[in-house]
């Protein structure tokens, strides 16, 4: 009898080393790395299209919004990584931008502001739209008119507000968050307003080390969560200094363990925490950490993958037929920061 409960706990410790195994080598191994990421975009698109985007918005104050967009976003960017052009994957981004422009999205931002809705919707909303009408999946889109045309919208919108002066553009009635505005710079074609935009960004924090602020109103305090978004932001309009500008913001915030990145929330190392930054855990941000992982990779940090492995390998992730998901499904917002992490390595 001893002797079979032996063998049993051998092959069930055997079956959990293999498990984990597995788990870290998913970024290295391309069959598995695209296995995990159609398994998550099938379970997300599938909860979001039961209006799980809903649930999230009551949890969240812009969780509708984030989590359609940080679907599409991946899905364009595995795609356009993968050549996988499927025109299933066209149908759940037309999905999203549809939920993204419903009045049921716009009703949670003021219109009474400039720009109406604010730098948050606007920019989220026309980053995905702009990056789908440059990706090869744009061609099976059932809505191709809409799109451009509410992305012109947003592209007037924006340019509009900016063109007496250029200046930092509120999210909500009075406040303005720096990040945002970053999107936003992101997501139109204007180059010239773009350069103008950022350099206004960048000369509005007083922080000793240039890094850009986290609030408006508040010029002197930087996090890891807004600082590794912004970075990220930088890499994408390939400002000139973003090398320069991402060891000043790692020297800052970004801790290293065996080749493992992980990101403080605060400047002093503290446990403060909101909606921006997530659960933080001895002084690290959650939000901060995988950010920071999508934000390595754009810039070609191999660490990154490392630091993917290890919270995909702890995270008790889900992979079955074409389905995955972690943390029992409790934390979807944590699945689709790790799905746009993953896309970009």
């Amino acid at each position: 009898m001893k002797s079979k409960v032996r063998s049993i706990l051998k092959y069930f410790f055997l079956c959990i080393i293999v498990y984990f195994i597995i788990c870290f080598a998913t970024p290295f191994n391309k069959s598995l790395r695209h296995r995990s990421t159609e398994n998550q975009i099938n379970y997300l698109s599938h909860i979001l299209d039961q209006g799980y985007d809903d649930h999230l918005q009551s949890r969240y104050p812009e969780g509708k919004v984030f989590s359609n967009a940080l679907l599409a976003l991946s899905i364009l960017e595995h795609c356009n990584k993968t050549e996988n052009v499927n025109a299933k994957y066209s149908k759940t981004v037309d999905k999203c931008i549809q939920r993204l422009l419903s009045e049921n999205s716009l009703k949670n931002f003021p219109t009474h502001i400039n720009p109406p809705y604010g730098m948050f919707y606007n920019g989220w909303v026309n980053h995905v739209m702009v990056s789908y009408t440059k990706s090869s999946l744009f061609q099976f889109s059932e809505i191709q008119k809409e799109i451009l045309a509410s992305s012109q919208t947003i592209e007037s919108r924006l340019l509009s507000a900016q063109k007496d002066s250029v200046r930092l553009l509120d999210s909500y009635e009075g406040s303005y968050w720096p990040a945002d505005n970053l999107i936003g710079i992101v997501s139109i074609k204007d180059s010239v307003i773009g350069r103008l935009w950022l350099e206004k960004q960048l000369s509005g924090t007083y922080h000793p080390t240039k890094l850009i602020n986290h609030a408006g109103d508040q010029h002197s305090i930087i996090r890891g969560s807004s600082s590794a978004l912004m970075t990220y932001c930088m890499s994408k309009i390939s400002y000139s200094d973003v090398i320069q500008y991402n060891d000043r913001y790692k020297k800052i915030f970004v801790d290293q363990y065996f080749g493992i990145q992980i990101v403080k929330e605060n400047e002093n190392g503290s446990n403060d925490s909101d909606y921006d930054s997530g659960p933080v855990f001895f002084g690290y941000g959650a939000t901060a950490t995988i950010m920071n992982m999508k934000t390595q990779a754009s810039l070609g940090d191999q660490n990154s993958k490392i630091t993917w492995a290890f919270f995909n390998s702890i995270s008790f992730p889900i992979n079955l037929v074409q389905s995955k998901y972690y943390l029992f499904k409790q934390e979807p917002m944590f699945d689709l920061f790790m799905l746009w992490a993953a896309v970009e390595m």
